[in-house]
C-alpha cells in the first residue's frame, strides 16, 4: 500500500479538474464508489467554497489531493473504498469536508481523497506537515493490516531517500522557471503573477518567503535556492534589467569581444591580445564589472513602479480630476463596507 498527498493550487481550472477527475463516472463505476463527507454530494465544490468565504480564507492552497493504492489483485473495489472512507473519517472528517473516490480504471484499485484546506469548524487550515503525513501513513497501514493487506515495511527510510532526490529536482525546476520569467517580466507583481500561472504559490512563513512547487506539497524556502533567488534580489534583478545601457557602442564592443573578455577575467589571455583587452577596459569600452545601482536609485525605481500603477488606475477608470477621484474612492469604500458586513453575517449567523 502506498499513499501520498499534494496540494491543489488556487486556480479555477485546477480545482475543477481535481473534482472532475476524482469523481469521474467511468473511473468510479458511475460514482458508486464516491463518498462525500460533510459536503453536498451534488455540489461539493460549492460547499467547500462557502466554507472558505465564511472564514474569509483567500490563501492560494485551496485543497489537498491524496491517494491510497493497493497491490494488484489483493483487494476488491468495495473493500478499498471502505478503507478509504474509514481513513478519511478517522483523520479528517471531524473538521474538514472530504471526498473519497475509488478508481477502477487501472490494474490496481486505488483511492483518491480530496480535502478542503479550510476547516468548517473554526476556519483553521490543514497544513500537511510531516507529522500529518506520518499519521496518515500509520493510520492507513493500521487499517490495511486490519483487513489482512500488504503494507510497505520501513517506509520512513524509503521516503527520505526519494524526497531528497525529488526535492533537488523541484528546486532546479523553480530556479529555471524563475530565471526565464525574470527575463520575460518587467515588474515584480508581473513576475509573481507569471509564476502563479505556472502553478507555483508564494507564501510568507514567519520572516521568510517560501514557494510551493505544483507537484511538491511542502514549502521550499527561497533562501535555499541561492542568493539571487531571494525575494528582494528577484526585485533587484528586475530593476537591473530595466536599466538601459547608457553607452550602446560600449555594449556593442563588449559583445564583439565577449569571449576574449571572459578569458581575460580568468587570466587565460596573455600577450598582445591580453594587453589590448586591458587597454579597452581602461578606456571604459569594456566594463570591468557590472555596475550596481545605488540604494537611492533603487528606491526611486520602486517609487516609479508605484506611480505607474497609479497612472494605470487613473487611466483605466477615466479619472480626470480630483472630484472624480473622490467619487471613485467613495464607491470602493462603500463596496468594502458591504463586504465587511457580509463577512460579519457569515461569522455570527
Amino acid at each position: 500500500m502506498d499513499n501520498a498527498i499534494k496540494y491543489v493550487e488556487d486556480d479555477e481550472k485546477t480545482i475543477e479538474k481535481a473534482f472532475d477527475y476524482i469523481s469521474n463516472d467511468e473511473k468510479t463505476d458511475g460514482q458508486k464508489y464516491a463518498t462525500y463527507l460533510n459536503c453536498d454530494a451534488f455540489q461539493p465544490q460549492k460547499s467547500m467554497s462557502t466554507t472558505k468565504k465564511m472564514f474569509d480564507d483567500t490563501k492560494p492552497i485551496v485543497a489537498y489531493h491524496g491517494y491510497q493504492s493497493f497491490k494488484i489483485g489483493e483487494v476488491t473495489a468495495d473493500v478499498a473504498h471502505e478503507i478509504g472512507v474509514r481513513l478519511a473519517q478517522e483523520l479528517y472528517a471531524d473538521r474538514f469536508e472530504v471526498i473519497v473516490a475509488t478508481h477502477l480504471d487501472k490494474k490496481h484499485v486505488h483511492n483518491h481523497i480530496l480535502l478542503n484546506s479550510t476547516s468548517f469548524v473554526d476556519g483553521k487550515r490543514f497544513c500537511n506537515t510531516k507529522k500529518d503525513y506520518r499519521k496518515m501513513q500509520e493510520t492507513s497501514d493500521k487499517l490495511c493490516l486490519e483487513y489482512g493487506l500488504f503494507v510497505i515495511k520501513n517506509p520512513q527510510y524509503k521516503s527520505k531517500k526519494v524526497n531528497y532526490h525529488v526535492l533537488n529536482s523541484y528546486m532546479k525546476d523553480i530556479k529555471k522557471d524563475m530565471d526565464i520569467l525574470v527575463e520575460q517580466s518587467s515588474f515584480v507583481d508581473v513576475f509573481w503573477d507569471n509564476m502563479k500561472k505556472k502553478g507555483y504559490a508564494l507564501e510568507r512563513i514567519g520572516e521568510e518567503y517560501a514557494i510551493y512547487h505544483p507537484y511538491y506539497s511542502e514549502p521550499i524556502f527561497l533562501k535555499t535556492l541561492g542568493e539571487q533567488y531571494h525575494y528582494e534580489n528577484i526585485e533587484d534583478r528586475l530593476i537591473d534589467k530595466r536599466i538601459l545601457p547608457q553607452e550602446t557602442e560600449h555594449t556593442k564592443s563588449y559583445y564583439q569581444c565577449k569571449e576574449y573578455y571572459k578569458k581575460y577575467k580568468k587570466k587565460q589571455l596573455t600577450g598582445p591580445a591580453g594587453i589590448r583587452v586591458a587597454y579597452l577596459i581602461s578606456l571604459n569600452v569594456l566594463p570591468t564589472r557590472k555596475q550596481k545601482l545605488s540604494k537611492e536609485a533603487r528606491q526611486a525605481l520602486r517609487k516609479l513602479d508605484m506611480f505607474v500603477k497609479e497612472i494605470e488606475l487613473l487611466y483605466h477608470n477615466k479619472i480626470e480630476d480630483i472630484n472624480q477621484l473622490d467619487d471613485y474612492q467613495q464607491v470602493k469604500q462603500n463596496e468594502l463596507d458591504k463586504l465587511i458586513k457580509e463577512r460579519k453575517y457569515c461569522y455570527y449567523r
